[in-house]
């Protein structure tokens, strides 16, 4: 489990985006980038008509942080039965996926040893990072601050703010 029930996010989260369909798996509680991005509402109905489409970098450099994920993504079970464990809000790639872009939220999928108001930065594979890096001149981005370090479980409050 990366992401716990303790949040807030009153009305801003952002459902417009697609889950990638290359990366078939990923645990909720990461910080979903920009794969594809539409012009306008970009509002589609499906994965193949929509611009729209996240997911875990694997680097932070050139990423654009869109929110927190919400939901696990996990691969079809099989072509001929597939159940979608609709009690962890599970999603499958290509899916509309639901990401959170300010509130507060506790998740373990952090690198490095976070301070208490320290500034929370867009890590590799999903993570939130502790430290900012700087690729070909280019900063990486901020995605929030921490609001607690880390307790036994390696979960952390952070104040998330993206754009």
């Amino acid at each position: 489990m990366a992401l716990k029930p303790d949040r807030e996010y009153n009305e801003t989260t952002d459902i417009t985006n697609f889950w990638y369909t290359d990366q078939t798996s990923a645990e909720k509680g990461g910080v979903a980038s920009v794969v594809t991005q539409g012009s306008g509402a970009a509002i589609g109905q499906n994965y193949t008509d929509e611009p729209n489409v996240v997911s875990y970098a694997t680097s932070a450099s050139g990423a654009v942080p869109k929110g927190i994920l919400l939901q696990t993504v996990s691969p079809v079970m099989s072509t001929n039965r597939d159940f979608i464990n609709y009690e962890n809000q599970e999603i499958r790639p290509g899916d509309k996926c639901t990401l959170v872009k300010k509130g507060f939220v506790v998740t373990d999928m952090i690198t490095g040893t976070p301070v208490t108001g320290g500034i929370a930065y867009l890590g590799a594979s999903g993570n939130i990072s502790t430290t900012s890096g700087s690729f070909g001149g280019t900063a990486t981005p901020v995605v929030g601050r921490f609001e607690t370090t880390k307790d036994a479980n390696g979960f952390a409050r952070v104040s998330i703010d993206i754009g």
